[in-house]
């Protein structure tokens, strides 16, 4: 099947009501399910609406999580509507071996010519060998799931990457010839970033660090490029982090609404200014919290409107 009928399919067919409603039975006990919940709707608001781009990019931090195959058919479905086959594949390949190797993933294999035994190591290798040249040695191995649970633990691509020499080493002499034979047409257009490129920030774990309120550590990875696609998201978390570390200046939200007008944290980057200019005795606050109030279906939108109705 190709891989936009795939996806076409898939946004008509997955049960994104059971998806949301077991992410709040989660949520109930676990508060990290409770935030993503919360993103979560967001992401099927933005997908009601078409914003293909900014709903792939929100997505990106629950597909790090334990969550069903479900997700993650729907965050590659995303990827294909907003940034095409190749970001699609490139998703892919950087979930587990574990979520490759899942049986609701049979389709997404076949659309992309996956070979199940092979999940993605050689190029993996071939990645890592040069990133791994300016990479720490510190980052600690993914946690692999047991194959018996539906809900499975995926990894970053940025994770994958930072897998020790030693490990990669041993696989390349085993893969090198497969990997020759395995390469798609897709695949040779890509290239590997040389250690003088800029790094690329870790949107997942600038998320899950900000999730944990450990801004200093988050504010730390906000240095160099964002990942194609992920602009809005990155623009977004530097606003948040600088908002939280007390660096933000009321002009930096507007700049952000000025750049990403249609962006799906327009909500949350106008709440945020609305404050700054209420803390800051600016009336200009109430038009903000105005505007916040009249995004219907946004989180802010009912908060924004008991600020008003206090005053």
């Amino acid at each position: 099947m190709d891989v936009r009928t795939l996806a076409d399919r898939e946004l008509a067919e997955l049960p994104l009501i059971d998806m949301t409603e077991w992410l709040a039975r989660k949520g109930e006990h676990d508060p990290t399910f409770r935030l993503v919940a919360n993103e979560f709707g967001v992401v099927t608001t933005l997908l009601d609406h078409g914003y293909y781009i900014e709903a792939s990019e929100r997505i990106v931090p629950l597909l790090g999580m334990k969550v069903p195959a479900a997700f993650h058919r729907l965050g590659l479905a995303l990827e294909v509507k907003a940034n095409g086959k190749k970001a699609a594949k490139r998703r892919f390949r950087s979930f587990s071996p574990a979520v490759i190797g899942h049986a609701d993933l049979s389709d997404w294999r076949n659309a992309f010519k996956w070979d199940k035994t092979w999940l993605g190591l050689p190029l993996v290798v071939a990645l890592g060998l040069v990133a791994l040249a300016f990479w720490p040695d510190s980052a600690p191995p993914p946690v692999t799931p047991t194959a018996s649970d539906e809900r499975v633990m995926t990894v970053t691509e940025d994770e994958a990457l930072a897998k020790r020499l030693e490990e990669l080493e041993q696989e390349v002499a085993r893969l090198e010839e497969a990997n020759e034979a395995l390469q798609t047409e897709d695949e040779t257009d890509e290239t590997v970033a040389s250690p003088e490129a800029p790094a690329v920030i870790p949107l997942s774990k600038v998320e899950t660090l900000v999730s944990d309120k450990r801004y200093e550590e988050a504010d730390a990875l906000l240095v160099g490029k964002a990942k194609a696609g992920q602009e809005q998201a990155v623009g977004f978390y530097r606003l948040l982090v600088d908002n939280k570390l007390g660096e933000a200046e009321i002009d930096d939200y507007a700049a952000y609404v000025d750049s990403y007008p249609e962006s799906g944290y327009k909500a949350d980057v106008l709440w945020m200014k609305g404050i700054a200019e209420k803390k800051a005795g600016d009336d200009t606050y109430r038009t903000t919290l105005a505007e916040v109030a009249a995004m219907d279906g946004t989180y802010w939108a009912p908060i924004a409107k008991s600020v008003l109705e206090e005053e």
